[in-house]
């Protein structure tokens, strides 16, 4: 839990992050199972939704964002998401993972995000949205380092107040560490 605000010592308009993860040992590997549940609207989970709270400040007209992108939930305010996910790790040190989300973006459809540079894509949700997002990822040893592959498809284009993103993304890291 989170308050965005203070009051008689202590937080105020209250976002939510609960989880649950398990393990068990399934065809000679290890594996995490989890559950998670996620709400930035402000006491929504709890209390009298308030929107257009979290995140948001009166006098930083941005938010709390850098370059278009929340320095907090991925999701942004005002949005609520369940997960359910595992990842599988292998007994050469690999390791597979999935999840499935399903998420209301932008619940009251309002925002008070202001632009103040347009080349920088805000990553603020246009709109209230629901989008079930699905997720892969696979790493392992590459090349005396370390490769991530990451896959990631949801059921519609997500709208955002600087425009649309694909409906799919594909991503690949490697670390060498000295």
């Amino acid at each position: 839990m989170m308050g965005e605000d203070e009051a008689g010592a202590f937080p105020a308009r209250k976002s939510w992050l609960l989880g649950a993860d398990w393990t068990s040992g399934l065809f000679k590997s290890q594996q995490q199972w989890f559950f998670e549940y996620t709400n930035t609207l402000a006491d929504d989970f709890l209390g009298e939704a308030m929107p257009n709270i979290t995140y948001e400040h009166f006098n930083y007209n941005s938010g709390y964002r850098y370059l278009g992108r929340n320095m907090a939930s991925s999701l942004e305010g005002d949005a609520e998401a369940i997960t359910l996910g595992t990842f599988n790790f292998f007994d050469d040190g690999s390791n597979l993972g999935l999840s499935l989300s399903h998420a209301r973006l932008n619940k009251d459809g309002a925002s008070r995000v202001v632009v103040t540079d347009n080349d920088i894509f805000y990553n603020v949700p246009d709109g209230s949205q629901e989008l079930v997002i699905a997720n892969a990822s696979y790493g392992t040893r590459a090349f005396d380092g370390w490769l991530d592959i990451n896959a990631q498809i949801s059921d519609k284009k997500p709208k955002f107040v600087s425009g649309y993103k694909d409906r799919w993304a594909v991503s690949a890291t490697w670390r060498y560490r000295f």
